[in-house]
């Protein structure tokens, strides 16, 4: 079980440092933004724990945050725009 986390954890580093050389690779960053890439790709995951969060907690139906909101319509959740 060990060796199981040690792997998992290895295998999310490179995921997140391809992920990064690639952005470079392709400048993404020359694109005119008020966001940068590496904060789109923080809020996407944080969203994207948000959606798992709320599909293990029933209880949890509407979540409002950064003008998105989240909610729960039976076992799907929707999000949509204020």
């Amino acid at each position: 079980m060990r060796i199981a986390s040690i792997l998992l954890i290895i295998v999310i580093l490179l995921n997140s440092i391809t992920f990064y050389v690639y952005l470079k690779f392709k400048n993404m960053e020359s694109i005119e933004s008020k966001y940068s890439i590496y904060d789109v790709y923080m809020k996407t995951r944080f969203y994207d724990k948000l959606i798992i969060f709320m599909s293990k907690h029933p209880d949890v139906k509407n979540v409002e945050l950064n003008g998105l909101i989240f909610k729960r319509n039976g076992n799907e959740i929707i999000v949509e725009e204020e």
